[in-house]
């Protein structure tokens, strides 16, 4: 063999340490890839399953919360539907709350079936019922929702502990298309829902749902090894139910004795590999080319002088080969062996770096591995900073590290977290960005107002160009880096890091640092949206402010510290009377700005450490806590709601305002939040003061006050339905002149089996509060309109029945035309007998409204009423603009007549308006031939009161009809009359 193939075999051996590293290095990087890939799938599976194990605790307390209400306790159908269509209303990650019954009969549900639903053969429900506490059923597509569900039921159980009922949540499995996006998974990637059973119940992507419904466990091996192994989680590599070959991550969603199902989560194990050849091929590409040069120049080389020479290169390579990469042929000439030295010199130079890049590389997802598992388990923004800073010093061998966050309001660059040596160079440059920074090249300023990564590799050769390299310098820096965090397209912050070693930061290494930003601010992203949806579960959407739940726990809590110091808590309860006047007549956007003010000065009137919480619609509740004395307690509730402002100016309106509030005070009033707030309410609503802001505090009293209105609203409630108990009186209306009857007020009545003759001042509030004004006056409505066609059947066609008309009514959008309908059912083409009546203070609420649903009415031949005309505030240049034809004069100034001259005075002016405006005059509450000699004298038209006839049932008033004309009584009753709709 000649001495020239030894040569080349001598050279070929030399390059074998190289080709060694290259294969190592390429296997490291590709378990180092597969490892990342295995670490983000699982990552997004392993975040999925604790997003699912939160929303399993979070609906349990929801249960829990749900089986202490009345309404479901008690199985009241209507209200329970209601309760549970309100709390679905609020809660969008619940596709349905419901109640079973015992025989497994949906009772209520906030989704009302079509038809009724038995659920007995859920298995949710069997292990309720044969276990009597709380079960967690199969993910399965809702009988009621049609979606893919998780259900959670509990049983509520009577003394005897018998299930007495069982309520239940049904949880979308909506989330996993608002997880994906999230994830940063590459394309192609899929995640699966699937039950115990291995059936797809959701999967993203599948816009078209044609997954939905198949079975892995026969069409992919790796779901049906996993659902058979019991393991609660594991990554695996295979084909997919569409074919598609990934690498999958599947976890067990519960417990392993009670497991929900399992999520997949797959991405595909293409790109794994393409990662890996562009890294590998060009490493391949520069040995074939290195080992070609070598090989020429050792072909070359075999002159003379080669074997001393040789020798020389033989030692340098034998302790390359032993992994000193440092070593070098000192061969000086310019024949072949000493270009074959050189080769190997620059080869081992080559390798060097490689080696010290490797290590860096080996560094870098040694930070990324660390700062990933951070985000998995940190959920506080501020730790997780301060950890990514302390793992990239550490682990990245760097000198120092800082993360820094813009002030959206200000610009400002604040300090969030750092670690190593270092922090007083951000004081001095980076913690002011601005123009002139820019302008001057800091790398923290440009990459934050640019949007771009910034990289200096040579510090101590580029600090004669700027002034501020120097001084990195002097901090030991010799390469910056510094990358934007970003959130959405915008940057947030940036991220700083600074080595003591030239040149760290140099491909590839900037695209591992660039992808550690990126997961930083994921990290970020993901603790933001986490604090979000928090805040939406715990504060209300409008104003902002602590909703029921958060007030309760913030009042349990507060008393929590109150016991053992003795202190007090007070609770007060606000409520805006009338507050769906203001809905009505302004419409919600006017009433959730009036809400939205009124929430903002509550803020700024309490203490700090009080909680200022919207409970529902128009009631808030302020929490008063450490509290010295009830005493305090008193004062406090009553400047609060007595400074809250009764006028509101809002979308160029002035708002009136009258609050109710009502107290309730620990300990004396109740012993934890629910008792407090419950005992507030009650004084809030049962109240009996009627001023402006009036305050109520509890007592025994308002409780039974307050459960004999609702057994009040109840018994009416049925009074109407029934329509037995109901029945109209009517009150002629006689001519002053002529004592001839030329009208009728109708006037409701209400005879009790329970409560025996009710008064209307009693039970006309409470329809008017509970909205069963609306279904009592069309019962008026209809009665009224059937007595006229009785009469006119015996041959009173004249008669001329005046009814009610509340506010509620006319505002409603259908009301006019339903009158008109009631009355042409029974009237003859062009007669109209019936007449509304409008109270005075009602008609001035949303005016031209007014005017034109008046006009309607004038058109269709009713004849229009003021009633209590003097007790409101009606402007005479709209008075004159309102189609009316007759003035009622209150009662009250028509008792005073001859008394007060003040009264008669009103009455005289109210007299002579009509008569200028040409409309006639009715006296209310006429009880004194005296008082009708005045009237008379006036020129007021017509009389009504006691002194003529008290209200009548429709069989007496029949009679007096007949007769046509009514003579004063001399001597009649002296007692006010009670007038309702």
């Amino acid at each position: 063999m000649t001495l020239r193939i030894r040569l080349l075999l001598l050279v070929l051996l030399a390059t074998l340490p190289a080709l060694a590293v290259i294969i190592d290095t390429a296997i490291d990087q590709r378990r180092h890839l597969k490892t990342d890939a295995q670490q983000s799938v699982l990552k997004f599976a392993r975040f999925a399953v604790s997003y699912h194990g939160s929303r399993v605790a979070e609906t349990q307390r929801l249960l829990n919360l749900m089986a202490e209400m009345p309404q479901v306790r008690e199985l009241k159908t209507q209200d329970c539907s209601t309760l549970l269509k309100d709390l679905l209303f609020g809660n969008l990650g619940y596709a349905n709350f419901g109640v079973i019954r015992p025989n497994g009969d949906v009772a209520c549900a906030g989704v009302r079936p079509a038809a009724p639903v038995n659920l007995a053969d859920r298995p949710y429900f069997q292990a309720v019922m044969q276990t009597r506490r709380l079960s967690v059923g199969d993910y399965q597509v809702g009988r009621l929702t049609n979606k893919p569900v998780l259900v959670i039921a509990q049983p509520l159980l009577n003394t005897g502990q018998q299930v007495r009922s069982v309520v239940y949540a049904a949880l979308n499995l909506d989330w996993l298309k608002l997880f994906l996006p999230l994830s940063e998974l590459p394309p192609g990637s899929a995640v699966t829902v699937i039950d115990r059973h291995g059936v797809i119940l959701a999967r993203v992507p599948d816009p078209e749902g044609h997954w939905t419904g198949v079975n892995l466990e026969k069409d992919v091996p790796i779901a049906r090894q996993f659902i058979v192994s019991g393991q609660g989680e594991t990554v695996k590599q295979g084909r997919g139910v569409d074919g598609v070959q990934r690498i999958y991550a599947l976890a067990r969603l519960g417990p392993a004795a009670d497991s929900h199902g399992y999520i997949m989560v797959g991405i595909p194990s293409g790109e794994l590999d393409a990662a890996l050849n562009a890294a590998l091929l060009p490493r391949i590409a520069f040995f074939s080319a290195a080992l070609l040069a070598i090989m020429l120049l050792a072909w070359f080389g075999s002159e003379a002088l080669i074997l001393k020479r040789t020798r020389i290169l033989t030692t340098s390579t034998r302790q390359m080969g032993r992994g000193d990469f440092s070593a070098r042929a000192r061969i000086r000439g310019n024949d072949e062996i000493a270009h074959l030295a050189a080769e190997f010199n620059q080869m081992g130079e080559t390798l060097e770096k490689g080696h010290r890049q490797i290590q860096r590389l080996n560094r870098i997802h040694a930070v990324l591995s660390g700062i990933n598992g951070a985000i998995l388990r940190i959920r506080e923004r501020d730790a997780l900073l301060r950890e990514a800073c302390q793992i990239a010093v550490q682990r990245g061998e760097l000198r120092f590290a800082w993360i820094g966050l813009i002030d959206a309001a200000t610009g400002k660059m604040d300090k969030a977290a750092w670690h190593g040596d270092g922090e007083g160079y951000l004081h001095d440059l980076c913690l002011s960005p601005h123009p002139e920074a820019a302008n001057e090249r800091q790398p923290c300023a440009v990459a934050a107002l640019e949007d771009r990564f910034v990289i200096h590799n040579e510090v101590e050769r580029e600090q004669a160009h700027a002034p501020w390299l120097g001084q990195a310098l002097a901090y030991g820096f010799r390469s910056v880096a510094i990358f934007p965090l970003r959130r959405e397209g915008h940057v947030i912050g940036i991220l700083g890091l600074y080595a003591d070693e030239a040149h760290f930061f140099e491909a590839p290494e900037t695209d591992l640092f660039l992808e550690l930003a990126a997961d930083i601010s994921l990290g970020l992203e993901y603790i933001d949206k986490d604090q979000r949806i928090a805040h939406m579960l715990y504060h209300d959407l409008l104003t902002g402010l602590p909703n029921r739940r958060l007030c309760e726990d913030r009042l349990q809590q507060a008393i929590a510290h109150a016991k053992p110091h003795k202190r007090y808590v007070g609770v007060i309860v606000v409520n805006i009377t009338g507050f769906r006047r203001v809905v009505g007549i302004y419409g919600n956007h006017v009433a959730d700005e009036t809400l939205s003010m009124v929430a903002k000065h509550l803020l700024g009137q309490v203490r700090q450490g009080d909680t200022v919480a919207r409970l529902e619609g128009d009631e808030f509740a302020i929490v008063l806590s450490d509290m010295a004395s009830m005493q305090d307690v008193i004062r406090l509730a009553q400047f609060l709601v007595s400074a809250i402002p009764s006028v509101v100016h809002c979308a160029e309106q002035d708002i009136h305002l009258v609050m109710r509030g009502g107290v309730a005070i620990y300990p004396g009033d109740g012993e934890d939040s629910t008792s407090l707030l419950k005992n507030a309410t009650l004084a809030c609503t049962g109240g009996k003061d009627a001023r402006l802001h009036s305050i109520s505090f509890y007592s025994s009293d308002i409780q039974q006050v307050a459960k004999e209105r609702e057994q009040l609203e109840q018994a009416l409630r049925h009074a109407i339905a029934e329509g037995r108990e109901l029945e109209l009186y009517y009150q002629p209306v006689v001519d002053i002149a002529s004592h001839r009857i030329v009208s009728l007020e109708a006037l409701s009545r209400w005879n009790s089996p329970e409560f025996g003759a009710v008064s209307p001042m009693r039970f006309i509030p409470v329809a008017e509060e509970s909205g069963l004004i609306m279904p009592l006056g069309d019962w008026v409505l209809s009665t009224a309109c059937r007595q006229i066609d009785a009469w006119r059947q015996l041959g009173l066609h004249e008669i001329r029945v005046a009814i009610n008309i509340s506010f509620h009514q006319l505002r409603e959008a259908d009301f006019i035309e339903r009158l008109c309908s009631t009355v042409n059912a029974i009237t003859p083409q062009g007669l109209n007998q019936l007449a509304i009546e409008l109270t005075e203070s009602e008609l001035m609420d949303n005016i031209e409204m007014t005017i034109s649903q008046l006009e309607i009415l004038k058109d269709r031949n009713f004849t229009i009423y003021i009633d209590d005309f003097g007790t409101g505030y009606s402007s005479l240049s709209y008075l004159q603009r309102l189609p009316v034809h007759v003035l009622k004069i209150d009662q009250s100034f028509v008792g005073m007549l001859g008394k007060s001259e003040s009264s008669t005075a009103i009455v005289r002016t109210v007299v002579a308006l009509a008569q200028s405006l040409k409309l006639k005059t009715i006296a209310e509450g006429v009880e004194t031939p005296e008082q009708l000699a005045l009237l008379q004298q006036l020129g007021c038209d017509y009389a009504q009161g006691y002194l003529f006839s008290r209200p009548k049932p429709a069989a007496e008033i029949t009679r007096l009809l007949k007769m046509g004309t009514l003579a004063p009584e001399l001597d009649p009753p002296h007692e006010h009359q009670a007038v309702a709709p």
